[in-house]
């Protein structure tokens, strides 16, 4: 069983947290209709990403061998075989379409579903050996779980979350190439081809324009006079300080090197007791001054 839920990257499902960001800023987090709804969402959409890890890791077997941390995947350490993996796969996809259609989730849901399972199918398939461009999709990828949310939630996307999000995403998927690139020095290629374009300087200087404008975008959302209306209070801005603070950590963490190395957003924030503490003050002070 402990073989399955690694092949299925359970750890990896709190990614899909972003779903629930639009119902705790558009005020509906205690509309609990809305919020079962919206955690068989969730569960739909961590079925399907699983599934999506499933073919990366198939495809990518040969590759994480060299990775100290990915070696130990099932697929990669022979603890499971490519034809179970895919069957697995395949049957975890069927029981999410099962889910979403029996639950009758909205349509705009599905939409956002489908979008994301060929957006990554096309990177397995070739685009995440194109510089840049790999980047910004897995960014995006983090853009359309907020979307999915607000599918199922029915309500318009703010255009400062998705902002926002996009630019936290990118900082993560940046720190974790540049953690490849020092972990694997010369087998960095070899595990993902894509690191021949980049080099340390490079993706630093990328680190703080993503993370300068995931401040100021958050900041300015927090003090847009459209939000303050919306949310009735005005305490938004001082939730600035956890996202600094955030940000900071997550640059801290890469720069120097802790856990190994690690640059994984995943098990950094499973690993790093700091983080833990900021995301859950975060999230506590943003329940309290919008709904207490």
């Amino acid at each position: 069983m402990k073989t399955i839920f690694n092949l299925l990257r359970i750890k990896s499902w709190i990614k899909n947290g972003f779903l629930l960001l639009p119902a705790i800023f558009s005020l509906r987090l205690m509309k609990f209709d809305l919020m079962f709804s919206l955690l068989l969402g969730v569960l739909v959409f961590s079925l399907v990403s699983s599934f999506v890890y499933i073919t990366n890791d198939i495809k990518d077997a040969d590759k994480d061998v060299l990775h100290p941390r990915k070696k130990t995947r099932p697929i990669a350490a022979g603890n499971i075989s490519k034809a179970l993996a895919i069957t697995i796969g395949i049957c975890i996809l069927a029981i999410a379409l099962l889910i979403l259609f029996l639950a009758q989730l909205p349509m705009n849901f599905l939409w956002v579903v489908c979008i994301y399972l060929l957006l990554n199918m096309l990177y397995s398939l070739g685009l995440k050996s194109l510089p840049l461009l790999e980047l910004f999709i897995v960014a995006i990828n983090f853009v359309l779980r907020v979307l999915a949310g607000c599918a199922i939630i029915l309500v318009s996307p703010s255009h400062w979350i998705l902002v926002v999000t996009f630019f936290l995403a990118f900082l993560m998927v940046v720190v974790k190439r540049k953690s490849e690139i020092m972990q694997l020095e010369s087998d960095a290629i070899k595990h993902r081809s894509v690191l021949s374009a980049y080099n340390v300087g490079f993706l630093n200087a990328l680190i703080y324009i993503a993370s300068t404008i995931t401040i100021t975008a958050y900041l300015l959302y927090s003090i847009d006079l459209n939000v303050v209306k919306a949310l009735g209070t005005n305490g938004l801005k001082y939730s600035s300080l956890f996202v600094l603070m955030g940000v900071m950590r997550f640059i801290q963490i890469s720069e120097l090197g802790l856990f190994d190395g690690e640059g994984d957003p995943t098990t950094l924030l499973f690993k790093d007791h700091f983080l833990q503490a900021i995301v859950f003050c975060w999230v506590l002070y943003l329940i309290v001054i919008i709904y207490v």
